[in-house]
């Protein structure tokens, strides 16, 4: 069983949600505790940045996607972007995100290297 992190932005993200959107997605975030890497889609590379480690989960009716990356054992799921579907808004707000809090994404990925190299 995983356990689900929100940054304090994506908590931010939740917040702002309406009442039936925040319940479409505390259940989603309840899906990510198990097997989270074979959850939603992984992302890629485009002009607007590199989010290759990330993964998105479409929920609603199509409306909402959340932004997470998983680390290398499945443990821990650390979310960081909630938002509505519009364009490509929650890739560069994860992209944005990503810049204005480096330390956070060198911390999970120091973690998952750690596992690697000491199991």
């Amino acid at each position: 069983m995983a356990e689900v992190r929100l940054t304090e932005d994506a908590r931010e993200d939740l917040l702002d949600l309406d009442g039936a959107a925040r319940v479409i997605v505390l259940k989603s975030l309840k899906m990510l505790q198990t097997e989270p890497e074979k959850r939603g889609s992984p992302l890629g590379s485009k002009l607007s940045g590199n989010l290759t480690t990330f993964r998105k989960l479409v929920i609603g009716d199509r409306d909402y996607r959340i932004v997470y990356r998983v680390d290398l054992d499945g443990s821990v799921v650390v979310v960081w972007v909630i938002g509505r579907r519009t364009d490509d808004e929650v890739y560069h707000l994860a992209m944005s995100r990503l810049r204005l809090h480096p330390d956070e994404a060198a911390r999970e990925f120091a973690v998952a290297l750690d596992e690697i190299w000491h199991g």
